[in-house]
């Protein structure tokens, strides 16, 4: 590879053209001899494919406050049903995509109630303002065997090409693998699929990554109209300072077919821990296992109840080793429940009443992070997540730290909340003393509400994180900016069939709508609006944010336009374990919401083989940084 001065990159770009002239992007799927072109003015302009992906056109043009892009055929042109606006003096359009009418939205931020609680690796996988694009070329006999029979046991789909475009970026990798996702949800047409972008890539000498991440998981989200229950959770997790998985949303492509909207969000992994609690130290050594907790009943449900030391005892049905992180003394073969077993011990012997005051945390605290396992018990009370750690004891990760033997809870799968499925009525007004499922057993839960010390700082915890955004207020503003930019895309991916022989789902865009801002009570905005007036009757406090302002973020890291991972504090850069960790195209705002107050860089990565690719037009984004060329 090779790097270039910005400055001399725009000048060889932009050499010929008017000064007046706009570099034009699209993703579009012409078939045969068709084209793409863009019309400005009452001219019609051809753009070529880009050497970066097949499906990316781009080109000069010259500046109109409206414009269009074309699909060309001869006499028969196909010209979009909206017309688009250019702002003044603009001289990029970015990655659009042919048909939608608007690509970058304006999306309010949530405010932050804490400070992320552990370092994180800040990257533009967790975006809100806008939906990118992915387009696969995947073995076709593989994948038509995961479509028709999705339950079964069979080998990863080889991804030959896999392609990451958003509005300011291009990320190309080769050889991973796919294969269906989740457990319920494979009973349905739209299969959730997960990616693993180094299972095919095994002699290679560094590791392909996107975002800092070797595997991700792509949410068909089949249980929820709205499509935004789950982003709202992780960006409000993010937002009240817990280790919490990121996301985006994004179209998919699978072989030049529509697969629909998904959202793109992480996976368990070791390259996940180390990005989300070791600030993407990808050599980090004290990233030990992570377990995966599931129930399958209320009799058989991760309880994390200690029943001795008889491994049989602690099914992987309920306790799944989901990685082995730098723990070389775990085996999924012969004693993969060790570890879990080791913590369900410790905590029956925890002493609840032995933590007085910050200064004297107890014996708890000797075991998880205590403000980090606080919040996530706040969200999952306030969002009413039936399905989850507190009611259910399922749909969690427990990472173990290998230097301190401490445990990190981070809680997920976040489609039936905020009432959608609820069978209980009365969930959303119930005090948090009654939360948990009559006659069942929370250890983790009881070792904090059942202590004064922290079941103070439990309620201050609800307190803040209702007083700086879980709120009518701040909420409703979010929803009806993603009412506006998911719409489109709602109606888009409803038209399209599964692949499989499931259950097919039948919302419109009205279920839609009024799931988001409706009147009903599974809307998100009335469970909002219901659960604060609630709590804050039983809490004796209003929601109006009175509290001191928040002390400025200086931990993190964020990948530079090189991939390295960059200290939010320093110019100092971290080792990525012989990987690019990401080729940032961008160092422009991403309006992410939930986010930490420190700026957060994009990027991703490929092996030398593998090279990462940037469009032109992606390049003028990224206004005083290096570039990176094949």
């Amino acid at each position: 590879m090779k790097f270039i001065a910005l400055s001399t990159l725009v000048s060889l770009a932009l050499s010929g053209a008017l000064a007046a002239d706009v570099q034009y992007s699209v993703v579009a799927f012409p078939s045969g001899n068709q084209g793409v072109s863009v019309s400005v003015g009452g001219k019609t302009v051809a753009l070529q494919k880009s050497s970066a992906h097949p499906n990316l056109f781009t080109g000069t043009a010259p500046f109109g406050d409206t414009y269009q892009y074309v699909i060309t055929d001869g006499q028969n042109n196909q010209a979009e049903s909206t017309t688009r606006k250019l702002a003044a003096g603009v001289t990029t359009t970015g990655n659009e995509f042919f048909n939608r009418s608007q690509t970058v939205f304006n999306v309010p931020s949530l405010p932050q109630a804490y400070n992320p609680q552990y370092p994180t690796l800040f990257t533009n996988l967790n975006k809100s303002n806008e939906i990118a694009t992915i387009i696969m070329t995947v073995n076709s006999t593989a994948l038509d065997a995961f479509n028709k029979d999705p339950t079964a046991k069979h080998d990863d789909a080889q991804v030959t090409d896999f392609a990451y475009i958003s509005n300011k970026e291009v990320y190309t990798l080769q050889n991973g693998g796919l294969s269906t996702s989740g457990q319920s949800t494979k009973d349905f047409s739209k299969q959730s699929w997960a990616i693993d972008f180094n299972k095919y890539n095994k002699n290679a000498t560094t590791k392909n990554l996107l975002f800092g991440r070797t595997v991700l998981k792509l949410r068909a989200e089949e249980t929820d109209a709205t499509f935004a229950r789950e982003k709202l959770t992780l960006d409000m997790l993010a937002a009240a300072g817990g280790a919490t998985l990121s996301s985006s949303w994004t179209r998919v492509f699978i072989n030049n077919e529509p697969y629909g909207l998904f959202l793109l969000m992480d996976d368990a992994s070791t390259h996940f821990i180390d990005a989300v609690l070791h600030g993407g130290d990808f050599k980090s050594s004290n990233t030990g296992v992570t377990y995966k907790g599931n129930a399958l009943s209320p009799e058989v449900e991760g309880n994390l109840v200690y029943v001795g030391d008889d491994a049989t005892k602690y099914s992987e049905d309920i306790y799944k080793l989901a990685d082995n992180g730098e723990d070389k003394s775990i085996s999924k073969k012969n004693n993969s429940q060790t570890k879990i077993i080791d913590f369900c011990k410790r905590l029956s012997e925890v002493n609840v009443q032995d933590a007085t005051d910050a200064q004297h945390p107890g014996s708890i605290a000797n075991l998880v992070d205590p403000q980090n396992t606080l919040i996530h018990l706040a969200i999952n009370y306030l969002i009413g997540s039936w399905d989850g750690f507190w009611y259910q004891a399922s749909n969690y990760y427990l990472n173990n730290d290998l230097a301190t033997n401490k445990w990190t809870l981070i809680t997920y799968d976040f489609d039936e909340v905020f009432g959608n499925g609820v069978e209980d009525e009365n969930m959303n007004t119930v005090s948090y003393k009654n939360y948990s499922r009559s006659g069942s057993k929370r250890p983790l839960v009881e070792a904090f509400i059942n202590n004064k010390y922290y079941d103070g700082l439990f309620q201050d915890t609800l307190k803040t994180i209702v007083k700086r955004f879980f709120k009518p207020s701040t909420v409703d503003p979010l929803l009806q900016a993603w009412s506006d930019m998911l719409k489109e895309d709602i109606a888009w991916t409803r038209t399209i069939a599964g692949k499989s022989q499931g259950t097919k789902t039948t919302y419109t865009v009205k279920e839609f709508e009024d799931g988001l801002l409706g009147n009903s009570t599974s809307s998100i905005s009335q469970w909002v609006s219901k659960r604060v007036s609630s709590l804050t009757t039983q809490l004796n406090f209003t929601d109006k944010d009175d509290l001191p302002a928040l002390a400025a973020y200086t931990q993190g890291t964020h990948l530079d336009a090189n991939g390295n991972v960059v200290s939010n504090n320093s110019n100092a850069t971290a080792s990525t374990n012989g990987s690019n960790a990401g080729g940032n195209s961008s160092n422009a705002s991403s309006g992410n919401s939930g986010s930490s107050n420190a700026a957060s860089k994009s990027g991703s990565a490929t092996s030398a083989a593998n090279s990462l690719k940037i469009t032109s037009a992606s390049l003028l984004f990224a206004a005083g940084l290096a570039v990176v060329l094949n």
